[in-house]
């Protein structure tokens, strides 16, 4: 099916059977929360679609992390959504398409700050500049405009990628950006929560959950949980909207269960109340 120029829509790339099977998955998740068309790009010819509206074909994307440029690259859409395959969707995320009404790029930066192994087996000598102060962006989700700003920045990650020989695509879109900036909308960590394996804070409503949580007792390599155990997931996560904290295996601790919070409720019940805020500033010195 040919696709043809829209004003607004969704995007993955998946080459692979495993990745697209974690893409329909994905796309299934997002279906339930929008109704601009989601289109899959992919190297297999035959591919007949399930939960998507279309299908971009495409057999010579390249390798490795490769692909999720030049897969972005043939986006049809004046406005584009991407999503990583390893994505849940839990609420709805069309509000990226009104944010790029002011940005280039839509993103949230990277919780770790810098690919650091991929850099020491890669390119070990490369000098990262501001290196502690500008952390990579997450590119698992993705929202651009197709404007002449961005054709010219893939083009630049494109050529930065195959120079620097770099397996991860995140390093080499951050030396991108600082080689031909664009304008990049920082968009709250819930629009591509990323952590969880690890403990996390949210702060709002999470509405991509982006980790592979599925395990199997004789392999150390997660997988992409089921749509059941993802759905499960979400809703606990997003029981309360508020801050709180997520511990695998353990659940959600709301930021009232802090010892700093329980320590000011156990002092309430002893009776003991705030003073006057002027009154609150002063301490009295003793000699």
């Amino acid at each position: 099916m040919e696709v043809t120029d829209q004003s607004y829509g969704y995007l993955y790339i998946a080459i692979g059977e495993m990745f697209r099977h974690e893409a329909e998955q994905s796309c299934r998740s997002l279906k339930r929360f929008t109704k601009y068309p989601v289109i899959l790009c992919t190297d297999q010819p035959d591919y007949k679609p399930i939960y998507f509206d279309d299908v971009i074909h495409a057999g010579d994307l390249g390798k490795s992390f490769e692909v999720k440029i030049t897969g972005m690259m043939r986006s049809p859409f004046k406005r584009t959504v991407f999503l990583d395959t390893d994505t849940f969707v839990c609420a709805s995320i069309d509000s990226v398409f009104e944010f790029l009404n002011y940005f280039d790029f839509a993103m949230t930066l990277d919780m770790h700050g810098h690919s650091t192994s991929f850099w020491k087996q890669y390119q070990p000598n490369y000098k990262v500049e501001l290196q502690g102060t500008l952390h990579e962006f997450n590119t698992g989700v993705v929202g651009f405009v197709t404007n002449s700003q961005t054709r010219e920045f893939f083009n630049t990650w494109l050529h930065i990628h195959r120079e620097l020989g770099m397996y991860a695509d995140m390093p080499t879109f951050r030396e991108a950006f600082l080689r031909k900036p664009v304008r990049i909308g920082i968009l709250p960590h819930e629009f591509n929560f990323t952590g969880i394996k690890s403990m996390v804070m949210a702060y709002t409503t999470v509405r991509v959950i982006h980790d592979r949580l599925g395990e199997k007792w004789n392999d150390l390599r997660p997988h992409m949980a089921d749509f059941k155990f993802m759905e499960k997931l979400a809703k606990r996560i997003n029981k309360k909207n508020y801050k709180r904290l997520i511990i695998p295996y353990v659940g959600v601790i709301p930021f009232s269960w802090s010892p700093f919070n329980i320590k000011k409720k156990l002092k309430s019940l002893l009776g003991i109340k705030a003073k006057k805020k002027r009154e609150s500033f002063f301490v009295k010195v003793t000699s």
